[in-house]
């Protein structure tokens, strides 16, 4: 059970990682959800924050303390993201 829940913990890591790095970089080009990436964190990084937390309250792991602290980070990216737009372009 501690596997699944740290694989899924990844999982929803990965997938708004990947639409991020494809906002900044504009690897496909997807018109529909301009600005949506950036706020994908919220949804996905909070489910995969509770995952593997229960993952580390089953048993004390390396992989779901790097699943917590990943999902952390990025859960804050988008403010980090506005902040720092703000501050450097002052938009």
């Amino acid at each position: 059970m501690q596997r699944k829940f740290i694989l899924l913990s990844y999982l929803l890591f990965l997938v708004p990682l990947l639409f991020i790095v494809n906002f900044l970089f504009d690897i496909i080009t997807l018109e529909k959800i301009q600005g949506l990436p950036i706020f994908f964190p919220f949804i996905f990084c909070s489910v995969g924050l509770f995952f593997a937390s229960k993952a580390f309250q089953i048993k004390r792991s390396p992989m779901a303390l790097g699943a917590i602290i990943a999902n952390s980070v990025l859960f804050l990216f988008p403010f980090i993201y506005m902040m720092g737009g703000t501050l450097i372009f002052g938009v």
